[in-house]
């Protein structure tokens, strides 16, 4: 998934802000943000009437209001990108396939948007693929347009359309709500339509989009069974070969990290999932290896080092490696306070750093425990499963019940 920092939209542009807003500066940033909320309001009854996507509405109020649930999935990148399959790390493909898994093929859909379709095209395509299964809930990556690899917002228009005929629930997943501007997108969304839900998979949303009003989030990428057969038989020979690995962006005090950890006598490995060896920025982001590969560089480490941070600022993130290390069955090693937390129990399954300072020691200590070590990964990859299979799907779901919305799962599931 490409990282939309600040995107194009239809009929004007997104400000560029890259880390969140304080002081004179948020100031700023809430006074465009009304701005652009108020231009984009009054924008999308134009565009709708232009598109004729108000000739959806008839249809779509003639849906039945008991019909059953079905899901429509739209991608960000769906089968034009080539990795609209199992074992690639696809979230919305992982995320269809295991609803279907849960409630079977039929009640769910997808939306795939080749490169390159015009923003009237695949709101047209959704419209119709709407009216035509019955959805229920249309769930998609809200940052921006799907098969626009991150340049182009226009979902203010369709969501609107849908919002003023349509009984159903947008899901809006995000993955960068740190950046105030990817926010800014799915709060025009909120208080356009009360059924519209933030999906948060990094960062607490409640309250975030329209205050006081529960949305979901953080919650885990989801894995499906298929993805997760892949991942076990990918795994099945691999043994460590390094006491920790760093899998990631190697931004220059990460360097210096790594090359304390060595000057101890511990081995470390950077990527290890990569042929080449990547142990400087540029190299890290170059050429990015398969995720099943990813994952055996993982398993290939008696623990790993994962950092909360990102490029946002200091705001920790459940980021999603937490989740690939537990499956891989290599011990975690976070700077988080709240965020792992939550799903994995601290001291138990993951260990916590609160400086890099600590680090060679805090390695050094669980290296010279290692029955520890091992019981530590194994609760760990346990509990992993069951969080893969099910937190996504079911923080959704409890999500959808606390707004009094419409359910996705059978209570029995939830």
């Amino acid at each position: 998934m490409r990282r939309c920092l600040s995107a194009e939209v239809y009929g004007g542009s997104v400000p560029s802000l890259t880390r969140p807003p304080w002081g004179i500066e948020r100031i700023g940033f809430e006074r465009a943000q009304r701005l652009w909320i108020r231009d984009r309001s009054v924008e999308q009854s134009r565009e709708i009437a232009v598109e004729g996507l108000d000739s959806f509405g008839p249809d779509l109020r003639s849906l039945p209001a008991d019909r059953p649930v079905h899901m429509v999935v739209v991608p960000q990148e769906g089968e034009d990108f080539g990795n609209y399959i199992a074992g690639t790390r696809n979230l919305y493909w992982e995320a269809g396939q295991r609803l279907a898994e849960i409630l079977g093929p039929s009640s769910v859909s997808s939306y795939s948007v080749p490169r390159g379709t015009s923003p009237s095209e695949w709101h047209r395509g959704l419209l119709e693929l709407v009216v035509s299964s019955g959805a229920t809930h249309v769930i998609t990556h809200i940052e921006s347009d799907p098969g626009s690899e991150g340049g182009v917002w226009t979902w203010d228009v369709a969501a609107r359309a849908l919002a003023d005929s349509w009984d159903g629930s947008i899901l809006g997943v995000m993955f960068d709500s740190a950046f105030p501007w990817i926010t800014a997108k799915s709060r025009l969304l909120a208080r356009m339509s009360d059924r519209f839900v933030g999906v948060d998979i990094c960062i607490p949303l409640n309250g975030e989009l329209v205050r006081g009003r529960p949305e979901v989030g953080p919650v885990n990428m989801p894995l499906s069974e298929a993805s997760l057969a892949l991942v076990y038989e990918r795994l099945a020979d691999v043994v460590p070969q390094w006491d920790v690995s760093f899998i990631g962006a190697m931004y220059p005090y990460r360097v210096e990290l790594v090359e304390r950890l060595r000057a101890t006598g511990v081995s470390v490995a950077v990527n290890p999932h990569r042929a080449d060896a990547a142990e400087n920025f540029a190299s890290s982001r170059r050429d990015q290896p398969g995720w099943l590969d990813y994952m055996a560089g993982l398993a290939a480490s008696r623990m790993t080092i994962n950092f909360s941070r990102s490029s946002a600022g200091p705001i920790e993130q459940l980021k999603t490696r937490v989740l690939e290390a537990t499956v891989a069955g290599t011990a975690l090693l976070t700077d988080d306070t709240d965020r792992t937390g939550r799903f994995w129990v601290e001291g138990e399954e993951f260990v916590t750093f609160s400086t890099l300072e600590a680090v060679p020691d805090l390695v050094t200590s669980l290296l010279a425990d290692p029955t520890r070590l091992e019981a530590m990964a194994r609760r760990a990859r346990e509990r992993a499963r069951e969080i893969a299979l099910w937190d996504f799907w079911v923080g959704i779901d409890q999500g959808l019940r606390l707004r009094g919305l419409r359910p996705v799962l059978p209570m029995s599931a939830a």
